[in-house]
């Protein structure tokens, strides 16, 4: 499948071109840059085919099949819905739009196009939340009556300056970092169908740098959720607390979650040794073979956009 790579800063040199290199069934052959010069250079760089700042001519690029969106927030709605009014599958990074109406246009206009749109939620392909959710699905810790989440990232200099501006990003920590254990955790327990919450500016920007909420989920079970990117150390933790044991994975980030434990009165704790992996290539791939037509679990757009609508409650 030939995939477009829209953004050449940060993540899509970090992550999306060695995800390219691992996944065979995935092949990267053209960018789109803000700068025509940037786009050429990167292309250069990586091999890739056509470079271009123009989205019309990226769209129209010689047998192009999908595109990964890593460019700002704020171009998320019309990069997203330009690529599937063009018949491209999508995979866009979070969050998916700055609201939530502008989500669910975006899965609508996959589903008038008959295309498959994904949300970069990475975390969905590590197999241990995998196994996490697998076993609290079999009740391995009874009925979950509680989940806890925790997301802090130390930030050694200053976010880009389009994630410091509401008009921009809207939303800081809770949007870059946040949104990644609102997925996980309706992963993890189920929906959520109640959220409220708490930001702060410590930093003196416009977006939020520390953010808490209280959650409730469709299945009665309460969460809470703290996320921070000013603070000393980087921690993922979750929780996730039932009638018959707990599950406790405390790791550095949303893609490297250490090894959850299992707890449970009758025995001694179980370390959950599971394959670790990259998430970038597997989510690539995963991606792919739905878009080739697959039935493979995924990200959907739908789950990107239900976030929306949790965000916009913990923090309108």
């Amino acid at each position: 499948m030939r995939w477009g790579l829209i953004g050449t800063r940060g993540l899509a040199a970090r992550a999306c071109v060695p995800a390219f290199a691992q996944t065979p069934t995935a092949e990267l052959v053209a960018v789109l840059s803000s700068d025509a010069r940037r786009a050429r250079a990167f292309a250069a760089e990586h091999g890739i085919e056509a470079a271009t700042s123009d989205l019309t001519e990226f769209l129209s690029a010689p047998g192009l099949d999908a595109v990964w969106i890593t460019s700002p927030t704020f171009l998320h709605h019309r990069q997203a819905r330009a690529a599937l009014q063009a018949g491209l599958h999508v995979l866009c990074e979070k969050p998916l739009a700055m609201s939530a109406r502008e989500g669910w246009d975006l899965v609508r206009a996959a589903a008038r196009a008959g295309a498959v749109l994904a949300t970069g939620y990475q975390a969905r392909y590590v197999p241990a939340h995998e196994e996490m959710r697998r076993l609290v699905a079999g009740g391995a810790i009874g009925t979950v009556t509680l989940a806890r989440a925790h997301y802090a990232m130390h930030r050694p200099a200053p976010p880009p300056e389009w994630r410091r501006r509401r008009e921009s990003a809207r939303w800081g920590a809770l949007a870059d970092i946040g949104t990644h254990h609102v997925d996980l955790l309706r992963m993890l327990v189920g929906e959520i169908v109640e959220a409220t919450g708490l930001t702060e500016r410590q930093q003196g920007f416009e977006t939020d740098d520390v953010s808490a909420a209280a959650l409730r989920f469709e299945s009665g079970a309460l969460g809470a959720l703290t996320v921070t990117t000013n603070v000393w150390r980087r921690q993922a933790r979750i929780e996730i607390i039932g009638t018959e044991g707990a599950i406790v994975a405390d790791g550095k980030s949303v893609n490297d979650p250490g090894v959850p434990t299992l707890l449970r009165a009758d025995a001694e704790p179980e370390e959950l040794r599971c394959a670790v992996v990259e998430p970038w290539p597997r989510q690539l791939e995963v991606i792919t073979r739905v878009a080739g037509g697959e039935d493979l679990a995924y990200a959907s757009g739908r789950d990107g956009a239900r976030n929306l609508e949790v965000l916009e409650q913990i923090a309108p």
